[in-house]
């Protein structure tokens, strides 16, 4: 086998070359080979010598043996590099010279053992470097000849070559020569015919390293080809004629293991149909054909497969891939993953479905505008208004179509000023069908974007029902006006009567007073034990009845706002003290006790000093009334926990008040009703007055009672602002 041409050969004069090698051989070569045999000839000599000389005969022809052998193995030694150095015969070497250097590539002949026997001048131009040794390498070994390591595994190569007994191809080696670099093929082939010496090999070098650089600019191309195609996110496998896959990218080599389909190593040759969508599978050698036959793309925007339980959406595209003649050799098959854009877009659908479900259940009605006016969305609330079957008759409307003529000027002042950026808030007639007014309220704003008028969107709220509930509450006004005037009129009758009545009775019963207390202290005479007793009762009677009557008034009073009178500072004390005094008396012939406690240092109050006096005569006076013989009543009089007034309680160990009395205490009229309360009369008018009182000042009154444990009543009054 003889190595490609490289070049043209220059077919020197190999017998000259010759010349200049012959007799020439590596001095380092025989040292290594002649030094130690050497050597052993003279100690086997030596001790040959030294065995006669002492008479031991054995020892003498043992050496003498040995030292033969020695000498023999040196020449067998130095045979290879004798017969290198004696180069090749005349003859014979010219005709080996003119082969190598008829052959096309930098070319050696070298002996089994690594010996070079010799070489053509293209050594010389593959490695300049050597200079004028490229031509007189003969007789050097290749590991010395050139630099490893080109050769440094050329032992295996040469043995392999010889062995097998035919050319051999080594792998690429690459070489280094001083600044020279580059990359070579060798050829390796056993010679022994012709003028060459057995056993020995012919070695063909072919420089590659422009193809190998052509060929890492094709690596490069592709690896960024590959990159490209890895790259995008995008499943990509290309198909072939027959509709198979000839390769794809990492994105749809998963895809296919996850769907199913073969791992890696099986995918060459795969049909396409084992990984299409089921949904495609029918068409798919229509849809192939259309593709690779008539050159045709192909797309399906969306295409579901179930992977794992999971949904998965593809856009899929087919593009015919053409060579320079136009022709389909392949298709390019793309699977882009659109499954996010479908769960927004599905996301999307069901937030545009909630928002219509809001819209139309509105009771009011709703509607949206373009930039020009007219009406371009609504939902049926709006359209029930108008009283219009359906949104296609209303679109395209101007807002003043659907209002009522008198109403257009104001709707268009509104127009305006949405278009200004404001937001508007009117009442306007609708005209429904038939031209009958339907009274709304209307509340919109306008829309904007990026600082442009997009349009209007807005609220029509029914008025009719309000405008008739509006009309009810006129009406019941208007009455109750009527009914408040005649009860008004009713009212003045009534405190008229009373203070006709109240005067006309407090005439009699004066004169009746003024002379049962004549009779009773002795004035008009002395009367008997049973005279005075009658005396005694009637004088009760009259009190009675002029407290009935001075509540009365009282009640006409406080109605009308004149119950309080002039307010002045008051102390705490001196209240607590006059009240307790003037009932001291009646306490204790009923048989019960009545004491006072007053906080330290209370400030005094501003009061109408006589109507809080009448406060606590009508509470301690209930209190004597109901508290049975032996009881206790207390009055006291510390700081309210609100800021700026004193409370004043009156307890007592009466009976209680039930839970369902205690809210009655305070309307008019109203008495618990008890033995006390039946034997002693009234009208039940004393705890409304003193509640009319106590408000007058500002403050406030309660009762706490349980049943059994008495009743305690607490009133407020203010502390006096004065100094």
């Amino acid at each position: 086998m003889l190595p490609p041409s490289t070049g043209d050969g220059y077919g020197a004069n190999w017998a000259a070359l010759a010349g200049r090698t012959r007799g020439k051989m590596s001095p380092d070569g025989v040292a290594r080979r002649l030094i130690p045999a050497s050597a052993g000839v003279l100690v086997m000599s030596g001790l040959t010598l030294l065995a006669s000389a002492a008479g031991w005969r054995l020892l003498s022809i043992i050496g003498a043996v040995l030292t033969l052998l020695l000498a023999v193995a040196s020449l067998v030694a130095v045979r290879p590099w004798l017969r290198g150095a004696q180069g090749l015969p005349a003859q014979d070497g010219e005709d080996g010279a003119a082969f190598l250097e008829s052959l096309p590539s930098p070319s050696l002949l070298v002996s089994k053992d690594g010996v070079i026997l010799g070489n053509n001048r293209l050594v010389g131009e593959l490695l300049p470097a050597l200079g004028e040794a490229a031509y007189g390498l003969a007789g050097q070994r290749l590991d010395e000849a050139f630099l490893p390591p080109y050769f440094g595994n050329w032992r295996p190569l040469l043995q392999q070559a010889l062995k097998e007994g035919k050319p051999l191809e080594s792998r690429h080696e690459q070489y280094f020569l001083e600044n020279q670099s580059g990359i070579c093929r060798v050829w390796i082939s056993p010679v022994e015919q012709g003028s060459f010496p057995g056993k020995s090999l012919l070695i063909a070098i072919q420089d590659i390293s422009k193809e190998a650089a052509e060929r890492a600019a094709l690596l490069e191309a592709s690896e960024r080809e590959a990159g490209i195609f890895e790259g995008v996110p995008v499943k990509i496998a290309v198909l072939d004629r027959n509709f198979r896959l000839v390769r794809c990218n990492q994105s749809m080599m998963q895809w296919i293991y996850d769907t199913g389909g073969p791992e890696e190593a099986a995918l060459s040759g795969l049909p396409a149909l084992d990984i299409m969508p089921q949904e495609f599978r029918a068409d798919w050698k229509h849809i192939l054909r259309r593709v690779l036959v008539e050159g045709r793309a192909f797309e399906q925007p969306r295409v579901h497969q179930e992977v794992k339980g999971v949904d998965f959406f593809h856009r899929v595209r087919l593009h015919p891939l053409t060579d320079e003649q136009g022709s389909v050799r392949e298709a390019l098959l793309l699977f882009e993953d659109v499954t996010e854009y479908v769960r927004l877009e599905r996301r999307l659908a069901e937030t545009t479905d909630y928002l219509n479900l809001l819209i139309e259940s509105l009771n009011d009605g709703f509607y949206a505008m373009d930039a020009q006016g007219r009406f371009s969305f609504c939902n049926q609330a709006f359209l029930d208004m108008l009283g219009i079957s359906g949104s296609d008759e209303l679109f395209q409307k101007e807002a003043t179509e659907i209002v009522m003529p008198d109403e257009s000027k104001k709707v268009e002042r509104m127009m305006e000023r949405r278009r200004r950026g404001e937001k508007v808030f009117f009442e306007t007639f609708l005209r429904r069908q038939g031209d009958i007014p339907l009274p709304v309220q209307i509340s919109s704003a306008p829309l904007f974007r990026a600082g442009r008028f997009m349009g209007i969107v807005g609220i029509a709220h029914d008025l009719s029902e309000r405008r008739r509930l509006e009309a009810m509450v006129e009406r019941s006004h208007q009455d109750l006006e009527k009914a408040y005037e005649e009860l008004s009129v009713l009212d003045k009758m009534k405190s008229d009567f009373i203070a006709i009545a109240s005067h006309e009775l407090r005439t009699p019963l004066s004169i009746i007073k003024g002379y049962s207390d004549a009779f009773q202290y002795g004035e008009l005479g002395d009367l008997s034990s049973f005279q005075m007793d009658k005396i005694k009762i009637m004088n009760a009677r009259a009190d009675q009845m002029t407290k009935i009557i001075n509540d009365l008034l009282d009640v006409t009073r406080l109605e009308e706002g004149r119950l309080v009178g002039e307010r002045w500072p008051a102390p705490v004390d001196g209240l607590i003290i006059n009240a307790v005094s003037e009932y001291k008396s009646r306490a204790a012939k009923c048989g019960q006790e009545l004491r006072y406690a007053v906080e330290e240092n209370l400030p005094p109050v501003s009061v109408d000093v006589w109507r809080v006096h009448q406060v606590m005569e009508n509470l301690i006076g209930n209190a004597i009334k109901f508290t049975p013989e032996g009881g206790l009543i207390e009055v006291a009089a510390r700081s309210a926990s609100e800021p700026g007034m004193i409370e004043i309680e009156i307890r007592d160990t009466g009976p209680g008040i039930p839970a369902s009395e205690q809210r009655k205490l305070f309307t008019m009229f109203y008495q618990v009703e008890t033995d006390s309360t039946r034997s002693a009369g009234g009208l039940g008018l004393g705890l409304v007055i003193s509640k009319g009182i106590v408000e007058g000042h500002g403050g406030h009154i309660w009762v706490e009672s349980e049943t059994g444990t008495g009743s305690s009543f607490k009133f407020t009054l203010p502390v006096s602002k004065e100094d």
